[in-house]
């Protein structure tokens, strides 16, 4: 595997860690000021609104996925495969799973990579 892949890969890592520590200041640099998060539930943020959703959650229990699958192409890296994350609920405090495929669309800028699309689509049960 090259290297561009590899730090792809640890990108993502990054990336998940940050997520479940609800590292604002990591993510303010990963995520790109036009990002479009997209929910398993459907919920559209843009950065400000996902960077405030996750401060108020305290970011996520755990996020389980197997190496994905990257498409480079030129500037533009998609990540796809299958996704579990467990999250706990602002509403109620329950801990849930959200199962299913995601698409992470990153671009390359002189400063790096940072995430334009982010999406979790769920599997039917």
């Amino acid at each position: 595997m090259n290297t561009q892949y590899q730090a792809l890969l640890a990108f993502e890592r990054r990336r998940q860690q940050a997520f479940i520590t609800a590292d604002i200041d990591a993510l303010d640099v990963m995520l790109a000021s036009d990002l479009i998060h997209i929910h398993s539930t459907g919920m559209v943020h843009d950065k400000a609104q996902l960077l405030a959703h996750l401060r108020k959650m305290g970011g996520f229990v755990a996020i389980d996925r197997d190496e994905p699958r990257i498409h480079l192409e030129g500037d533009i890296a998609v990540l796809t495969g299958e996704t579990r994350n467990t999250v706990r609920s602002l509403q109620s405090g329950e801990v849930m799973v959200r199962h299913g495929f995601s698409t992470l669309v990153l671009r390359r800028t002189l400063a790096g990579w940072e995430i334009i699309l982010s999406q979790l689509t769920p599997y039917n049960s």
